[in-house]
């Protein structure tokens, strides 16, 4: 259970800017944050990376989106020409703090340059402490596991996932096979992949990544489906997967968000603040990846529920 600490006791009408963060997985926890935003009644804009007008693209959220949203130059000016007077920056970086202050905003962030620091608290969900970002501008006391919203599909990308199920013909699952960052050093992949695709033959194997991994993943798994496309409509060709099963990454997140059956696949990582909000994961004895036996164990007993 969060606290709420009113800032609408100043009378004064909110506009509020919401500096995204810079991954797409933290992004995507920021989720809840807005959805209570919005059901509250809030004026807000959020400030992002080009992806994320593309991962909001079904919701009802206004969006400024730019490459050079982590230049201070350019963020001074959008908050100083669109008059924004509060700000949650939720990057606790320097350069997402400091046009905010610099534009006059009152400005909610973990940074120390901020206004009003919330207390940042390591053993919560990294949903928790974005959510607490918001908590001021709410008028009642919200538990974050009440909050049921799953991201809405755009008709357009929902359009498009079908032409590709269609393509993939037959019921399957998605696997997405990369982490694009290491944890404290340590590679956040699954290192059974291969083993995995041999032995599993319950559904199609479907692989799921981005542009930018697309040719490397059809040079190591040349024996299953490999699609890249939008975050969209990767994430309505998600929701409609038997399972998606993921390392610790944004894909992960992207399929808990979008209501995906998703299935997390842990070894390095702090399961507390990353886990999927929603859906399940899997990890071994101390800190370990488990098997592919235990994967493909665990799939089939579900599948049998």
């Amino acid at each position: 259970m969060l606290k709420t600490n009113s800032i609408k006791e100043d009378n004064q009408k909110i506009n509020l800017a919401v500096r995204l963060p810079n991954w797409i997985g933290d992004t995507l926890m920021t989720f809840p944050m807005l959805k209570s935003l919005e059901n509250a009644g809030i004026d807000f804009t959020c400030i992002g990376h080009p992806w994320a007008k593309d991962l909001f693209s079904g919701e009802n959220f206004k969006i400024i989106v730019s490459s050079d949203v982590k230049k201070v130059k350019w963020a001074h000016r959008i908050y100083r020409t669109h008059k924004f007077n509060y700000g949650i920056a939720c990057p606790n970086t320097f350069s997402a703090t400091l046009p905010m202050r610099l534009a006059g905003l009152k400005t909610i962030g973990y940074h120390w340059l901020s206004g009003i620091r919330p207390k940042y608290l390591n053993n919560q969900h990294t949903v928790e402490n974005y959510f607490e970002l918001g908590c001021p501008f709410l008028d009642e006391i919200i538990n974050t596991r009440s909050i049921k919203d799953k991201i809405i599909v755009h008709p357009d990308s929902a359009a498009e996932s079908l032409k590709i199920i269609n393509e993939i013909g037959t019921p399957y699952i998605v696997v997405c096979p990369y982490a694009s960052n290491l944890h404290k050093g340590a590679n956040k992949e699954w290192p059974y992949w291969d083993s995995f695709f041999e032995e599993f033959n319950e559904y199609k194997i479907v692989a799921l990544v981005s542009p930018a991994d697309e040719e490397r993943c059809i040079k190591e798994f040349s024996k299953i489906m490999v699609i890249s496309s939008d975050l969209s409509v990767t994430g309505a060709i998600m929701k409609n997967a038997k399972y998606v099963i993921a390392n610790d990454s944004g894909a992960m997140h992207l399929a808990s968000f979008y209501g995906a059956n998703i299935i997390g696949l842990f070894g390095v990582t702090d399961i507390h603040k990353t886990k999927p909000w929603y859906g399940r994961y899997l990890i071994g004895e101390n800190q370990e990846f488990i098997s592919q036996e235990e994967l493909i164990k665990t799939l089939k007993d579900s599948l049998l529920d």
